[in-house]
């Protein structure tokens, strides 16, 4: 018993070990001032495309992120760029990130920790060759239907909050 425990701790401990890198990435980013930067093309960005487009794109680029990276690094990093905006486009844009990253999450393997349990889960029991492509190629089509959801209410809520 002791010995499968120490397997799966250190099997746990492997698959979330990459992350710390990451963690000191983002905390480097902060004290080099790369959020400022970020804060003002998302200013700019506004300005130029609009309030709605600019929340679409952040939610696909969380998307895309969460996919590749784990979804709390997606979180904390995306969040660092919002401070400062005003209440409703901070609303906005937290609904799309987190909507972004959320969904990146269950994209890949890696991605979130539900992701990393369940693919582990089917390597380990079901199918052990199993592997991330065929992950992937499954998760597709329904990340693909709730990307379409989630243009629409990232639209929808954009155009409520012009009404407001």
């Amino acid at each position: 018993m002791r010995a499968l425990a120490i397997r799966e701790a250190r099997q746990e401990y492997a698959e979330y070990y990459f992350l710390f890198p990451l963690f000191l990435s983002i905390t480097l980013l902060t004290a080099a001032g790369f959020f400022e930067g970020m804060k003002e093309l998302l200013r700019l960005g506004i300005d130029t495309a609009g309030r709605a487009h600019v929340a679409f794109a952040q939610f696909v680029g969380s998307t895309v992120l969460s996919a590749i990276l784990d979804n709390n690094v997606v979180a904390d990093f995306a969040s660092r760029a919002l401070l400062g905006f005003e209440v409703e486009t901070l609303h906005l844009f937290a609904m799309a990130q987190i909507a972004g990253y959320a969904l990146g999450g269950c994209w890949t393997h890696i991605g979130c920790a539900q992701s990393v349990v369940a693919y582990a889960f089917i390597q380990r029991d079901l199918d052990e060759h199993y592997r991330p492509v065929q992950w992937i190629k499954e998760m597709t089509p329904l990340i693909l239907k709730t990307l379409a959801v989630m243009a629409a209410v990232i639209y929808g809520e954009s155009a409520l909050l012009n009404l407001l």
